[in-house]
């Protein structure tokens, strides 16, 4: 093409940008997405392992008190008040809603690297409940956050 005299390049032919690409720069740049949530691309595979979504932790006839489940989600706020006896709590959230979890010293010892540094995590513990607020006592987390990163290197299409 030319215009007042110059030769316009080419548009250039790149691929398509996946909507998985697309929410991980915006939680990257921005911290959240307005698009999907990270988890909802893995659900699949979390529910495979047993994994429930957290809005079934609300729902007392589905998961009762004293129930043990295991969720995933992104960590959202982790609190260590000094007046908690060294309780952790850490609240996640995946594409359904939050979960609150309640991490034991001993607990937190022994996983203290997903506890700390994951950034998306499974926590498997016995559910609490106090009237309308709902608890996950954790037993043991893991750090799933390769699970999204793997994702984010798969939508990866240069040619």
């Amino acid at each position: 093409k030319e215009r007042e005299g110059r030769q316009e390049p080419e548009p250039a032919n790149l691929p398509a940008v996946s909507e998985v690409r697309r929410v991980i720069d915006d939680y990257q740049n921005v911290g959240l997405s307005l698009r999907s949530h990270p988890v909802s691309f893995i659900r699949d595979a979390l529910a495979a392992r047993g994994v429930i979504p957290a809005a079934w932790l609300r729902d007392e006839a589905r998961t009762p008190m004293g129930m043990s489940v295991t969720v995933a989600g992104m960590v959202l706020v982790r609190q260590r008040p000094g007046t908690a006896s060294g309780i952790i709590f850490i609240t996640i959230e995946d594409e359904t809603g939050i979960a609150n979890l309640i991490v034991r010293p001993h607990i937190y010892e022994r996983h203290r690297s997903a506890a700390r540094h994951g950034i998306l995590i499974t926590a498997k513990g016995r559910i609490e409940r106090q009237g309308q607020v709902v608890h996950l006592l954790v037993r043991s987390i893991r750090d799933a956050t390769q699970q999204v990163q793997d994702l984010h290197a798969a939508s990866r299409n240069f040619r």
